[in-house]
């Protein structure tokens, strides 16, 4: 009955240690999401310039990698944007979204999250 009772314990602190780890995982993606809006809305676009396509993100203590690949941006007919990865609207209200593909990776712990999200930085 002892080792049952140790090997429920056991398991049972895994599942919390491993459910810890997916939290800290999912709101350091939305820091990386936050970030890369930012980085995103700070960059500047001209002819010889390209539009950002990677970013990259590590969190303080190197537990946790993040990947943000932008795969679209929405730009208003008009508009500045040498993108070559660019989608033409026709609507001036949706001119600047993003659509970007977000994995976090921890090595220690096992965790992969992915995330596809349409932002407007």
């Amino acid at each position: 009955m002892l080792v049952f009772i140790a090997k429920v314990a056991f398991i049972s602190q895994k599942q919390v240690t491993f459910s810890y780890g997916i939290q800290r995982g999912e709101l350091f993606m939305q820091s990386c999401i936050e970030n890369a809006l930012l980085a995103i809305e700070g960059y500047k676009r001209n002819s010889s310039n390209k539009c950002l396509e990677h970013i990259n993100f590590t969190d303080e203590k190197n537990r946790f990698s993040c990947n943000v690949n932008i795969l679209r941006f929405y730009c208003y007919k008009n508009a500045n944007c040498p993108c070559s990865n660019k989608k033409v609207i026709q609507t001036p209200f949706s001119n600047g979204y993003v659509l970007m593909k977000v994995t976090v990776i921890s090595k220690k712990d096992h965790i992969k999250l992915s995330k596809t999200t349409l932002q407007r930085p």
